[in-house]
């Protein structure tokens, strides 16, 4: 049978570990500042346990006792709030967490000496520290869901049991007969407290770690000069978008090359070409809809998929591409330089399960916009529906056939020099 000694130890070790723990990240990752926060939460919890070692919970705490330990109570939750503010980068609001962790103690000192009941004192003590712990969990609410770590629900829990057992107990206070106030009772609330605390500790490092290994999954996904997606992030993309919806994709082919990129390179540097490159993206992010796919596809090429669209719409979208790249200088190194694209369009036909033949018929449909003069737009005709009564007897005459095919949708007034 656990006695209360027993498990108030096991308490106090319970948080020196997690101390220890989140002080060690804390060196390994110092601008992590949250770890520190959480340690100091978990600091001021560590001596106010320290503090109540022995003490039987039935028995009130006298009034400077009482207020060292409850502003150190107080102080855990209010700054375990400071805490999570940070995670999510945004600013603690360190006034409001002061005040929070002192009400909570100086109440239970001063209420008393001006006529109110220990029983009124602890009640605002313990509305105090369920305020601290709802703002706990507000942090985490307001994230919106689709944002939210699965890892945060653990902290939520945790919180939550607090904050039923603070809102519990002050109905104790007022309303408890002498098997509430029993020995017993204070095992089962240290039990309790072990119990939510462990959930919270873990759960930080849970949903630390959680963050950490999307911000590498992104950072794999992700081409790290222009922020759009790369190859591996767009095909990954393809196949969630698969898994959602059983059939084929109707979509869009657009794939975009910066004109002339080699000349912008040796003419400003390598950095003039980077920010060409992020100029265009940029560009290319203002004439997309919310459900089309952007990726940097390679060097100076972009692809886009579009969402839902026939050629005519596609066509549309490329020529609108095109002229915001034309239509504005680029500043590249402190000059203005006019940067022009080619686009390739192609529709991926009824019955392709895969963007792979649309693909190929853009990238015809591109080298066709090159070659007749740059700046402009080629729409690569739809494959024929195919024909399985027709037995091919004669090979296709490949890429001649198909640059015949391209139809060119849109152009500059006026050639480029």
């Amino acid at each position: 049978m656990l006695d209360l000694n027993t498990l108030q130890v096991a308490s106090i070790s319970s948080r020196l570990a997690f101390v220890l723990v989140f002080f060690v990240t804390l060196l390994r990752h110092p601008r992590e500042i949250y770890f520190g926060v959480w340690a100091g939460a978990l600091c001021c919890s560590l001596i106010g346990s320290l503090l109540m070692l022995g003490d039987p919970p039935s028995v009130p705490l006298n009034a400077v006792k009482g207020s060292i330990v409850y502003i150190l109570y107080g102080a855990s939750l209010a700054v375990s709030w400071a805490g999570l503010r940070l995670f999510h980068e945004r600013a603690p609001l360190i006034p409001q967490t002061l005040g929070l962790a002192l009400l909570s103690g100086l109440s239970y000192g001063i209420l008393p000496q001006i006529g109110a009941s220990v029983t009124w004192a602890l009640s605002v003590v313990f509305v105090c520290i369920a305020l601290s712990t709802a703002l706990c969990m507000w942090e985490i609410l307001r994230t919106p869901a689709s944002m939210r770590l699965w890892t945060q629900y653990i902290v939520l829990l945790g919180f939550g049991g607090y904050f039923i057992a603070f809102l519990l107990t002050i109905g104790v206070i007022h309303f408890a007969n002498e098997r509430l106030a029993s020995p017993e009772s204070g095992i089962y609330s240290l039990l309790f407290d072990l119990w939510c605390g462990v959930f919270i500790q873990v759960g930080y490092l849970a949903m630390v770690s959680e963050r950490a290994h999307l911000k590498l999954s992104r950072l794999a996904d992700t081409d790290p000069l222009t922020g759009l997606a790369n190859r591996r992030g767009l095909f990954a993309a393809l196949s969630q978008r698969a898994g959602l919806s059983p059939s084929p994709p109707r979509c869009a082919i657009l794939l975009a090359d910066i004109d002339h990129f080699k000349a912008i390179n040796d003419t400003y540097g390598h950095d003039g070409g980077d920010a060409a490159l992020v100029g265009f993206a940029e560009r290319l992010r203002g004439v997309m809809r919310k459900d089309d796919l952007v990726a940097r596809w390679g060097g100076e090429e972009f692809l886009v998929v579009l969402d839902q669209a026939d050629a005519t719409a596609a066509a549309t979208v490329a020529e609108r591409l095109r002229k915001s790249a034309a239509g504005q200088p680029f500043t590249v190194n402190g000059a203005a330089v006019t940067v022009t694209a080619s686009i390739g369009v192609a529709v991926v036909a009824a019955g392709e399960e895969r963007i792979d033949a649309a693909l190929s018929r853009a990238d015809a449909a591109l080298y066709a916009a090159k070659r007749a003069g740059r700046n402009r737009v080629c729409l690569a005709p739809s494959p024929p529906p195919p024909d399985t009564r027709a037995v091919r007897t004669e090979p296709s005459s490949g890429l001649r056939e198909a640059m015949e095919a391209i139809q060119v949708v849109g152009q500059p007034r006026s050639e480029p020099a």
